[in-house]
């Protein structure tokens, strides 16, 4: 077996590699066969606990080992790699360049591994399994925070992993098969391999502060709140679509408070402190309006939204999520 040379003797020396890697030195699948071959899940933990703490003492403090197993390992990994992860220096190990841009991969293969170990520790327990799911924050605020929590009680041998997800993020989920089911809008093309089910219908609304002169009057016409000062949601969503055609309709110049954000806890203290007006979908303040955090206001004329639905695949799912979808159709029915 052929030894890879390296700037550094006797560390190249103590990993072999198989003959069918004899690639470019450039090539992805050098570098991916070489830590296959040589890399231990200890290089990623001392590179990530060394670029975390800027220092080899900190960084084997923190992961229990000694600090010339730290330094050994970093340099391993550096061998392998043929690149220079960290400068040296009197008070400890800055990152380089190269070191920066890896350490997302690092990180994320050691939460992929951790997420990994927590689920086969549920499944030792003799649990069902796990239903990995993705929703748009109309689906959990408007539906998953009631749902889930019922469905929590009757099946405690499931585990679920919820992620909240915009447009852009949900495509990602769905292409790259990270999730189960998928809480969002009907998408205009239908993945391959997925269908989609409608859970519950939507619509547009009109909420403020509790505080706010208009709470709990009314009914009105949207005409009649135009001049309000009115918060505006992020460019990016359909509400502030809709809003933006709502007032061209109505001629009129709004008066609106800038705060771009997709926090809803800011969006929240924002309404809740000042006399504003915003629109929104209902399924997004539905739980803070049951909660009296929001009040709102009876307009006659909102246009109508697009429901919110299931999306999931159709071959390939696990009993936990076919389960779970199960019981949140029958919900969806049973609690409008």
């Amino acid at each position: 077996m052929p030894s890879w040379p390296g700037p550094r003797d006797g560390i190249a020396s103590r990993y072999t590699y198989p003959a069918v890697v004899q690639l470019s030195m450039q090539s992805p699948k050098v570098f991916y066969a070489r830590l296959m071959s040589g890399a231990r899940f200890r290089h990623l933990q001392a590179f990530v606990a060394v670029a975390e703490l800027g220092s080899a003492n900190r960084a084997a403090e923190a992961v229990g080992m000694t600090q010339p197993a730290i330094t050994n390992l970093i340099a391993d990994l550096e061998q392998l790699l043929e690149c220079t992860l960290f400068h040296r220096h009197a008070r400890g190990m800055r990152m380089t360049a190269v070191g920066q841009e890896l350490l997302p991969f690092m990180r994320q293969a050691l939460v992929a591994l951790e997420e990994g170990t927590e689920f086969v520790a549920f499944r030792r327990k003799e649990s069902l399994g796990i239903a990995r799911v993705g929703a748009i924050q109309a689906a959990i605020s408007g539906f998953l925070v009631r749902a889930l929590p019922a469905f929590s009680r009757a099946r405690p041998d499931v585990m679920i992993e919820l992620q909240e997800a915009n447009a852009a993020q949900s495509s990602a989920l769905i292409s790259h098969r990270k999730i189960d089911l998928m809480l969002c809008r009907p998408p205009e093309i239908v993945p391959e391999g997925w269908e989609f089910s409608e859970l519950f219908r939507d619509r547009m609304a009109v909420v403020c502060g509790p505080a706010h002169p208009l709470a709990h009057r009314g009914p009105f016409q949207f005409e009649e709140l135009a001049t309000e000062v009115w918060l505006l949601t992020h460019p990016s969503t359909e509400a502030r679509r809709i809003f933006d055609e709502l007032m061209v309709r109505h001629g009129t110049e709004p008066e609106y408070r800038k705060l771009k954000t997709r926090s809803f806890d800011m969006t929240l203290a924002q309404l809740q402190s000042e006399a504003l007006l915003m629109l929104t979908p209902f399924s997004i303040v539905r739980h803070m309006v049951e909660l009296g955090q929001l009040v709102l206001l009876d307009v006659a004329d909102m246009p109508a939204f697009q429901p919110v639905g299931v999306l999931n695949l159709l071959e390939e799912l696990g009993e936990a999520a076919m389960m779970l979808k199960a019981f949140l159709c029958r919900f969806a029915a049973e609690n409008p």
